[in-house]
């Protein structure tokens, strides 16, 4: 037992927690650690009175942190983190809660009467809490993983899991000059000095910061998977670093046809792939993707609706198997054709530095950053966020054309891009799905390359016009509700009265159910669903057994009534349109025009998902004929299977495929060690890469308390989720099947406002939480019980004991 500082030995030797932290003491300049006490629990057991006056004469009247410091939880082969008690905010003159309070701690180590009790003067002021990893800790990559609170006020917010905190990856070599923030860079140096004390590069740190920027150090470990690591992890994540840099120095410099000086790299602005296909998707899945959607079909089908023609520009970008959105094209993409480049340049200069500035916007652009449509809120929302960026001639111009691309969509007319997006896909349904049979599988290989050319003709390049309708709506009704011609109430009683593809499969399940309707039939229309559209490794729904293993719970009714505007609603929203010169409709024509645009959204991403779902089992069928597996397939990209059609393979076609699959498994397992950010603005994101904390998009009105239960792509569907929240990772059609279980709620760790989950659990009346991003996400599932309450917007972790 000891309170005296002891001099630094040639060689480190870590000790107990206890031992550690007054072996660094005398040798730390970048932190303080608060003045320590220890003793044994033998010392306890033989004479506690004594340690108890101790205590009071070392401490006065402060309050304590009381703390384990065994011998097991900081061993160099084995750590035991966190499995013992530590109080906090202790009263020192209060010695029964003092002597029980340490009875606590002491009862939870292991009897052994070596382990320690460590005091320590409680921090004031605090604030800023956290831990830093000097590597992360699963791949050995060589970052600085840091995960601090500076909301509470509290010193163990990010030990306990509970809390909202952020976090960032700091490459280990940054030069600090690349860290924006001061205290971050503090941090920095506190964990490098600790490094050369300990001689011990991996290191679990948890400090604390005060008010005036003094930091606490409260402890070091080592962290004992280090002895797992692979050593060529740090020099390949240098060699990707380094190739990352000039891929970024490159495209983030002016493109021929996009305006902007540069742009910003996202996980989750405009076609969201982190919601669709993940933050790292295997090959095949992202190059569908990409072959359907992001080459060129997104903006071919705004150009035909208006906006600015981009001809066949990739949106998507993939760094190292991570997906990202190209900002400056999405936002291209949303101006008026009809405004000059002068205005453009000028606007979406603007709206990427709005973006900069509020990254917790990233998943909702359309609504907080680009208006992409005349609402009722134009007027007021660009003199908050766009003052001063075009002069009173250049706002007239965007106004007018905004108003005018507006009108067109509106406009009741059959030939509207609305109505001629509908019939292109009712063409879909009609493909034919015929297959000659042969022993090497080309006939199903050809079929599928059919069936994805058709999916990307008539399918997704109507779906891309649909949902951008459906956007339009979305915001101009908001728009009313923030003018008070309709309560957010009443625009909630509208979305319930939407029925929706997924409200008919509902009530078809109920039939199967009750005996109204075979399962044969249930699966002819909706077989081809699958959670995870472009994962060729997840099941359709007629590939289960499990699907009818349960009726429908009792408890289920239609959701849908009827809706209409009250005489009060209809004249006010009548006098909004009038005023925004969108009279090319009146309020009840309004009503159905969103109706419709919601509903058919949803309608014609079913028709296109039934196309790809098709084409991605002609795959199968041809893969299993070489002796691919769905895993192997998996691995491969579109245009690596679909070129054997055109370009003859000079191998046998296993070994050919077996070989590229295994590379890419390697490929896409060390991309894991890479840590990216969700938004990358500049080289220096790529080394200090931030985990920006989602706003979640709450949906309805209600409230829900209970047991969280994750679901993932192939989660048998006899899973008892009755009563319980969901969690699920990306808002995919393929999950429809929870809305036949009675959960309570719903929450995705991916999705925007106006994604398949938020349009379905509107419909449905359902609570929920979608898009609340990784931090949030996953302090839910690690606390096994939430509260939600989404007219109040709070989403809270209620840890389970």
């Amino acid at each position: 037992m000891s309170t005296n500082n002891q001099s630094r030995t040639k060689s480190f030797v870590f000790g107990t927690k206890a031992e550690t932290l007054l072996s660094i003491k005398s040798n730390l300049t970048e932190a303080t650690i608060p003045h320590l006490y220890f003793f044994s629990l033998k010392e306890w057991n033989e004479n506690k009175e004594a340690v108890l006056n101790t205590i009071h004469t070392t401490f006065g009247d402060n309050l304590l942190a009381i703390r384990s410091s065994s011998l097991t939880e900081d061993g160099s082969l084995h750590s035991m983190a966190g499995a013992f008690l530590s109080l906090l905010n202790i009263q020192c003159s209060d010695r029964a809660k003092l002597r029980d309070a340490i009875d606590q701690v002491v009862t939870s180590m292991t009897d052994n009467p070596r382990d320690q009790v460590l005091i320590q003067p409680m921090v004031t002021d605090v604030d800023v809490s956290g831990v830093i990893m000097t590597f992360d800790m699963v791949h050995g990559a060589p970052y600085y993983c840091i995960d601090f609170d500076d909301e509470s006020g509290r010193t163990d917010v990010v030990t306990s899991g509970q809390g909202v905190h952020k976090s960032l990856f700091v490459y280990r070599d940054v030069d600090l000059e690349m860290i924006k923030s001061p205290r971050v860079a503090s941090f920095i140096r506190l964990a490098r000095e600790l490094e050369n004390i300990c001689e011990c590069a991996a290191l679990d740190i948890e400090f604390g910061m005060n008010r005036a920027g003094q930091l606490f150090l409260f402890q070091v470990r080592r962290i004992t998977l280090a002895r797992n690591w692979h050593p060529v992890t740090v020099p390949r994540v240098r060699r990707q670093l380094s190739h990352v840099e000039e891929f970024l120095r490159k495209s983030f410099k002016r493109r021929q046809r996009l305006l902007g000086d540069n742009t910003i790299y996202a996980i989750m602005p405009d076609w969201n792939p982190a919601e669709i296909i993940g933050t790292a998707p295997r090959p095949l899945a992202a190059s569908l993707y990409r072959q359907l959607i992001t080459k060129g079909t997104w903006c071919q089908a705004r150009a035909s609706m208006g906006y600015r023609d981009l001809g066949e520009t990739d949106l998507m970008v993939l760094i190292n198997h991570h997906p990202y959105i190209d900002v400056r094209c999405s936002f291209n993409s949303f101006l008026p054709a009809q405004i000059s480049e002068v205005i453009g340049e000028k606007l979406v200069n603007a709206w990427l530095e709005r973006l900069k500035s509020k990254p917790e916007f990233h998943d909702k652009v359309e609504f907080d950053v680009v208006p992409t449509c005349l609402d009722f809120c134009f007027q007021e929302d660009w003199d908050d966020r766009s003052p001063g960026i075009l002069n009173q001639e250049e706002f007239k111009e965007f106004r007018i054309a905004l108003r005018n691309l507006t009108r067109e969509c509106l406009t009741p007319s059959h030939n509207n891009t609305f109505y001629r997006a509908l019939e292109a896909s009712s063409q879909l349904e009609k493909v034919n799905l015929s297959c000659i049979e042969d022993k090497d599988g080309y006939s199903h290989l050809d079929l599928a390359c059919h069936l994805l050319n058709q999916c990307r003709e008539l399918g997704t390049f109507s779906f891309a016009i649909v949902a951008r309708h459906a956007f339009i709506a979305e915001a101009i009704l908001r728009s009313a509700v923030r003018r008070g011609a309709l309560s957010e109430g009443r625009l909630n009683e509208f979305k319930r009265s939407i029925k929706t593809i997924s409200g008919t499969m509902l009530e078809d399940f109920a039939s199967v159910s009750n005996g109204g309707l075979s399962k044969k039939d249930f699966y002819k229309k909706y077989g081809h669903l699958r959670p995870g559209t472009y994962e060729i490794t997840s099941l359709r729904y007629d590939e289960r057994d499990d699907l009818f293993t349960e009726a429908m719970p009792e408890t289920f009714t239609e959701s849908n009534s009827s809706f209409e505007l009250t005489d009060t609603e209809r004249c006010a929203i009548d006098r909004l349109l009038t005023e925004a010169g969108l009279n090319v409709l009146d309020a009840d024509q309004l009503v159905n025009y969103a109706n419709q645009a919601i509903a058919n959204r949803e309608y014609v991403k079913f028709v296109f998902t039934k196309t790809l779902s098709d084409a991605l089992s002609e795959v199968m069928r041809w893969g299993g004929l070489h002796g691919l597996s769905r895993d192997d397939l998996s691995y491969l990209t579109w245009p690596d299977i679909s070129d054997s059609l055109f370009v003859p393979i000079i191998d046998d076609i296993d070994r050919h495929y077996l070989a590229k699959a295994e590379e890419a498994r390697i490929s896409l397992s060390s991309a894991h060690a890479l840590k990216l950010g969700h938004i990358i603005t500049a080289v220096r994101d790529i080394y200090v890469a931030t985990l920006n904390r989602s706003v979640p998009n709450f949906v309805g009105l209600g409230t829900a308390t209970s047991k969280v239960i994750e679901l993932e792509a192939n989660t048998p569907t006899s899973i008892n989720i009755k009563g319980h929240i969901v969690c699920i990772e990306n808002a995919d059609p393929g999950f429809d099947w929870i809305f036949t279980k009675s959960p309570a709620a719903l929450i995705t760790r991916f999705g925007g406002a106006n994604s398949h989950m938020a349009v379905r659990c509107a419909e449905f009346g359902l609570p929920a939480a979608i898009g609340c991003g990784d931090q949030i996400y996953q302090r839910v599932i690690q606390a096994g019980s939430v509260e939600l309450n989404c007219a109040e917007k709070i989403l809270r972790p209620l840890y389970v004991k």
